[in-house]
């Protein structure tokens, strides 16, 4: 047994309890990121506070009773109470008739005035705000983010490395030369049995898991605000949901319950579900409507597009597969959303996604038979299916997204789905239009889950627009609209509108992949002269039918004149126009001026070089991108077009993209890239070269990639 070197010995113990203690840190680390949040917020409504009196006269000063000389201090120039909280306490006295106590009074109505203001506010961040309250608290909630998920990662190890590293250290009996040499042969041995494990843990699965899950934790408490802020354009849901969250902010109950009954409202706020397999952050009433949804069992959800009906959905779905695991969900759609709803459920939860869809029905509904999960399939499907499920299955769940498709009750695809009545346990149908404008169709959906309700309101329907009418079918119907729930407005959210491609769309795909010809195959989805054959298409056409459901504008964007020319054909009258390259200068604003006079629902196409940069279009509140920009700055100018000052409406930007193509590689690499681009959008020169991103190398490797995926097919 040779010499140990007991300096090193000891640097390896140091470092092990290092490890361990670093690694509880993480695991209990949470309450002190959440009082940061709090102490974040709390500062960013100071601010706003403090701001807000920039709009109080200081003729509020005469009725705080204090004697203070109100004509005094507006003959000195302040007219507001901001103009007092800017000046200097010498400022203040050097004005006739302010002395010490005036003063001290005035600032003591200042506090209160911003307390009072900092209770009625809501916390807003912003994309464009560049200050260190709104960035401290947007780099505390991408901190906690991140630590989130190294902490979900870590459950259950901290136990198992504290009793390894107790019981390693404890048999490294000696620890020092001296003692080696007067110590026995076992107390050697035990001594060099443990270093040797603990060397074997560093090298182990199980060590390396846990050093990486510590630096990873490191890295994220020291998230930055170029990181931060990119990933908050992204996900700015998940951060105020986060913070309502943290905070421990509700909103108040009728915004919340709308026209519920007091009772039903609180047995329905009372329930518990088990949300833990929810991958993500709900808001406040977003929680109250996956409570309502599995309380009421068969239910109409008609959140106003743009607050997170999807993510309600799967939230029930989960709490249900919690307490009946391998439990059955159906989700019925349009064809346009399949992949959608296949791609959301994956990213929120961890239930089994099958497609029962095309080729692969047959094998994806037996697995889905067999080992539950969530099956999503399209209303043309639903002739294919209905004999294998009516009377052979149960389904926990059945839900129907634009539930609007079955309001036609002679129609085959309602009759399909009516069939399932009896073999659902529980029906959600759900749709953003607004359905008290609507009486019949409304009567036509409860038909199916509430036919008591359908007949009180056919009888009721002179009553459509009066809160009554809301409250009496409050047991099956859920509305809420952006400005009851979402007190921050106008945030931006951005959603990847996933289109399977036609056929027509992949046989001039795979014919310009054959002829090498990048810049076309850009412009899948519309490459075709009729557009009816277009999945992109008949997405846009939805998303913009939506829109003037809902009484919104939309901005269309592509890089390409020709898509623009297609596009603005295709959708006809609603679309009040176009502007392009060859569109002159003078002439854009006034295209714009025309948008903004037009009707809701209307649209205006824009090439995007042109529409992109330099106009404000507050008029319209949704932005859809025909296929991804090559640069990210493309994309963010024509963003802010729309969601800049001025703006009164939350911002959805829909990016329509055709999986397995060009538009799905552009992604992945723009995305690996825009952490990095937005660290250094300010500075010019490392901006312009971050954004040289698709050069003809990485072109030369997509395309050879592209070939190997598509040409054998058509060899075949």
């Amino acid at each position: 047994m040779g010499k140990l070197d007991f300096k090193k010995v000891n640097q390896l113990v140091k470092a092990l309890e290092t490890l361990d203690a670093s690694f509880g840190y993480l695991m209990t680390d949470q309450s002190r990121q959440e009082k940061a949040i709090q102490e974040a917020g709390r500062k960013v409504l100071a601010k706003s506070a403090k701001e807000s009196l920039s709009r109080i006269s200081i003729e509020e000063l005469k009725n705080s009773k204090a004697g203070i000389r109100v004509s005094a201090l507006q003959e000195a120039g302040y007219a507001t109470l901001a103009d007092l909280d800017q000046a200097a306490d010498w400022e203040l006295q050097s004005v006739e008739g302010i002395g010490e106590k005036q003063m001290e009074s005035i600032r003591n109505i200042l506090v209160e005035f911003g307390n009072h203001m900092a209770e009625h506010l809501s916390v807003r961040m912003s994309v464009e705000e560049k200050s260190v309250e709104n960035d401290a608290l947007i780099c505390a909630l991408a901190a906690y983010r991140k630590g989130e998920q190294v902490r979900a990662d870590a459950e259950g190890l901290q136990q198992e490395l504290h009793e390894f590293v107790a019981q390693a250290i404890s048999r490294l009996i000696i620890r020092s030369r001296i003692r080696w040499v007067f110590s026995g042969k076992k107390a050697k041995e035990t001594t060099a049995m443990a270093l040797e494990d603990i060397l074997d843990f560093y090298h182990s699965p199980f060590g390396e898991r846990v050093t990486r899950l510590v630096a990873l934790y490191e890295d994220a408490i020291q998230t930055g605000i170029g990181e931060a802020m990119a990933d908050f354009r992204r996900n700015s849901a998940d951060y105020y949901a986060l913070l309502e969250r943290c905070t421990g902010s509700k909103l108040a109950s009728p915004l919340v319950y709308s026209s519920i009954p007091a009772q039903l409202a609180a047995e329905i706020d009372a329930l518990e579900p088990d949300l833990t397999a929810l991958k993500g952050n709900l808001r406040g009433y977003q929680t109250f409507g996956v409570k309502y949804i599995l309380h009421q069992k068969n239910v109409l959800l008609g959140d106003e597009m743009g607050l997170g009906k999807t993510i309600q959905a799967i939230g029930a779905m989960t709490a249900i597969n919690q307490e009946t695991p391998d439990a059955h969900f159906l989700v019925v759609c349009p064809a346009s959303v399949l992949i959608n709803w296949c791609r959301e459920i994956r990213k929120f939860s961890s239930l089994g996604v099958c497609l029962l869809h095309g080729a692969g029905l047959d094998g994806s509904f037996l697995k889905w038979q067999q080992e539950g999960g969530a099956a999503v399939t399209n209303y043309e499907t639903m002739g294919k299916l209905i004999d294998r499920i009516n009377d052979h299955m149960k389904i926990d769940m059945l839900v129907i997204d634009e539930a609007h498709y079955i309001k036609n009750p002679d129609a085959k695809r309602t009759r399909y789905i009516r069939t399932l009545d009896n073999e659902s346990d529980r029906i959600l149908m759900m749709t953003g239009t607004p359905l008290e404008n609507r009486v019949e169709e409304m009567c036509a959906l409860l038909d199916f889950v509430r036919p008591d309700l359908a007949d009180q309101a056919r009888k009721a329907a002179y009553m459509s627009q009066i809160p009554q009418f809301r409250e009496m079918l409050s047991p099956v119907y859920l509305r809420r609209q952006r400005e009851q729930v979402l007190e921050e407005l106008p945030p931006i959210e951005e959603k990847r509108q996933w289109c399977a491609m036609t056929e027509t769309d992949r046989e001039l795909y795979v014919q310009n992949l054959a002829e090498g010809n990048f810049a076309t195959m850009r412009r899948v989805g519309f490459l075709q002269e009729d557009l009816r054959q277009s999945s992109k298409a008949l997405r846009l056409e939805e998303l913009c039918k939506e829109a003037m459901d809902e009484g919104r504008k939309v901005l269309v964007y592509s890089f390409f004149r020709e898509t623009v020319r297609k596009v603005s054909e295709f959708l006809g009258e609603l679309c009040i126009g176009t502007i392009t390259g060859n569109t002159p200068i003078a002439d854009r604003q006034a295209w714009i001026d025309r948008f903004a006079e037009a009707p809701e629902g209307s649209v205006l196409v824009c090439q995007i070089q042109a529409g992109g940069t330099g106009l404000n279009i507050q008029s319209a509140s949704i932005v859809i991108f025909c296929e991804p920009q090559i640069k990210p700055s493309l994309t963010n100018q024509a963003i802010s077009r729309v969601y800049r000052m001025g703006q009164v409406r939350n911002v959805l930007v829909h990016h329509l993209l055709c999986e397995d193509t060009v538009d799905e590689a552009m992604i992945h690499l723009l995305e690996s890239k825009q952490a990095e681009f937005d660290s250094y959008a300010d500075e010019s020169t490392m901006a312009e070269a971050t954004e040289n991103l698709i050069d003809r190398e990485w072109i030369q490797a997509f395309l050879e990639e592209e070939n190997r995926k598509y040409l054998p097919m058509v060899i075949e």
